[in-house]
C-alpha cells in the first residue's frame, strides 16, 4: 500500500531544469541532514509509523519541493541547473532507528550571546554513543 501512495505522489513530479542563482551556486554541494525525533508518550506500537511519515515527506516533496529529487548539471545555457528527471529521481534516505538512551540524553545546553540558554540535539555525541 505504501508502495502505491509513493508511486502516486512521485507520479506529479514534472520534468523541468531548475535555474541556480547565485547563493544556489555558492552552497552548491552542502549536504542539509535532517533528524525528526518524536517521543512516544503512551507506548503506543504503531505511534508514528515509519511508513506514515515517508508517505508525507514523499508528498511534501512532490507537491511543494521537486528540486529536492533533482541532480545537479549544467544547463544549455552553461549555467548552473537542477534537473529533475521523474525517470532518475534522486530519493532521500529515510531510515527507523530505534535507540535504547532517551534522547534528552543527547541534547545540550549552551549560553547564547544574548544570555538566553540554547538547546541543540549533538549529532556526533549520537553516532558515538547510541550504537547506529
Amino acid at each position: 500500500m505504501l508502495a502505491a501512495m509513493l508511486n502516486t505522489h512521485l507520479s506529479s513530479i514534472k520534468a523541468q531544469d531548475i535555474e541556480l542563482g547565485t547563493i544556489d551556486i555558492a552552497t552548491f554541494g552542502a549536504n542539509v541532514d535532517g533528524m525528526i525525533i518524536y517521543k512516544n508518550m503512551t507506548g503506543d506500537a504503531e505511534f508514528m509509523s515509519i511508513d506514515c511519515i515517508t508517505n508525507g515527506l514523499y508528498k511534501v516533496i512532490a507537491d511543494y519541493y521537486p528540486i529536492v529529487m533533482g541532480r545537479p548539471s549544467i544547463g544549455k545555457n552553461g549555467k548552473g541547473v537542477i534537473v529533475v528527471d521523474p525517470d532518475n529521481l534522486c530519493m532521500p534516505d529515510i531510515a527507523e532507528l530505534s535507540v535504547k538512551l532517551p534522547a534528552e540524553h543527547f541534547f545540550e545546553t549552551c549560553n547564547y550571546k544574548n544570555g538566553d540558554m540554547v538547546k541543540f540535539f549533538n549529532l556526533r555525541k549520537f553516532f558515538r554513543e547510541s550504537g547506529i
